[in-house]
């Protein structure tokens, strides 16, 4: 067997291993974050006197948490020399994503008249803590390595 034929084997499968290790790590991250959204938000139903959730509902706080983890490893594995940069590319393609999911869902039930202010804010707020987690990592890291 050729050379050139044994490395591009051994880099397609270490090429195939990342990619699953980055899959695994999105859904492991999905999981944990839909779950958190869900307990969140039935405890603060609960507290307003809300006793039940529709399940529109809850298949909507599942796609925008997929929108999230998806912009989240986009993030992580986007590989630019400025973190910023890629936080920010990662939060406006995700942001877009967010408003069309709301726009089209629009088609289907009646959207609250805030419904877009509503997904902008809770949408930043996730992804400005993400990011600020994301940030503190990197930089602990680059102390790790320095020392």
């Amino acid at each position: 067997m050729p050379i050139s034929i044994i490395y591009i084997t051994c880099y397609g499968g270490a090429f195939i291993m990342a990619k699953k290790k980055i899959i695994k790590n999105a859904v492991i991250l999905y999981c944990a974050v839909f779950t958190a959204a869900t307990i969140i938000s039935s405890a603060a139903q609960l507290c307003m006197g809300q006793a039940t959730d529709t399940n529109a509902h809850i298949l909507d706080r599942a796609v925008i948490c997929l929108i999230g983890v998806f912009a989240f490893t986009l993030t992580v594995n986007l590989k630019l020399k400025n973190r910023f940069f890629s936080l920010l590319i990662s939060y406006v393609v995700s942001i877009f994503i967010v408003f069309t999911y709301v726009f089209i869902s629009g088609f289907f039930e009646e959207l609250h008249p805030n419904a877009y202010r509503d997904i902008f804010l809770n949408f930043t707020a996730v992804f400005i803590i993400a990011a600020i987690a994301l940030l503190v990592k990197d930089n602990l890291r680059k102390r790790k390595g320095n020392a």
